[in-house]
Formats: C-alpha cells, structure tokens, sequence
C-alpha cells in the first residue's frame, strides 16, 4: 500500500487544508482507495481509478473513477458540545467504519454497500438533527 497526495480546491476556507493524503493499493496503473477520505469528493472506499500524479509536487489534481465499489461515504463535522460517540458507535453498530479527524472535529464515514441503507439514512438524519453538519458527497445507496 502507498499514500497518494491528492490537491484540493478551498471555497470559502474550506477544506481547512490544501492536500489530503490516502492510502491506496496499485496494480497495473489502477489505484484502489483503501480508507474513506475526508475531503476527496466523488472517491468511496474500495473505488477504482486512474491518476497522474504532478510531476512537480507528487499530487493527484484530477483522477478518473475506473469502478464503483457500490460503497457510499459521509461527513460529519462536529457542532460545538455536542458529543458524537454515541451516534458514532450506532454507525458502527449498523455495519460502517467511521474514521476521525480530531483536530477539525470531522468524521469520515464508510457506507459498504451491504448496509441497511434506510438505517444508515435515518441516523444521518438524527445526527443532522442534533446541531452536525452532515453531507454525502459520495452517495451510492437507493433509499
């Protein structure tokens, strides 16, 4: 496995940072995305794709998706108080990974294709409810 360095476009201040780094597997000038990125948009864990990175700095600036994993992915960014665990550990419980980034207070969330998507639907929902910012940017699940 490698991490590949992926450059980001930054509206509005936001992603807080310029790259995102994930790690993928390579075979034959195939990458295979092997977590669930934070600000990569319309890439899922488990997705296929091609990329050139720069000559200069190493990034990828523009990718082409090869195959869907069928896998959906989420953020959550947290609002100030509230506490995610209990409805991180219910995305757990309903079959997704959910990975951390502490210092932005921002949650990647793996949907495998498998999951109740209704279910996961509904908890996005609450968690919404509950003062988070939510959005799927890669969202692959009929509900």
């Amino acid at each position: 496995m490698q991490k590949l360095c992926f450059a980001l476009d930054i509206e509005d201040d936001w992603p807080p940072v310029a790259t995102e780094s994930v790690w993928c597997e390579q075979a034959e000038g195939v990458y295979r995305m092997k977590n669930a990125p934070f600000f990569i948009k319309g890439l899922a864990f488990d997705d296929t794709f091609t990329a050139e990175p720069d000559a200069v700095n190493g990034c990828i600036f523009e990718y082409q998706l090869i195959e869907s994993s069928g896998h959906s992915l989420a953020w959550v960014l947290k609002n100030e108080g509230a506490d995610f665990n209990p409805e991180k550990d219910l995305l757990l419980k309903l079959g997704c990974s959910v990975e951390g980034f502490p210092a932005f207070h921002l949650w990647s969330i793996d949907i495998p294709a498998t999951v109740d998507a209704a279910a996961v639907d509904k908890q996005l929902t609450r968690i919404e409810e509950l003062g988070f910012a939510v959005a799927a940017p890669v969202w692959r699940h009929d509900t």
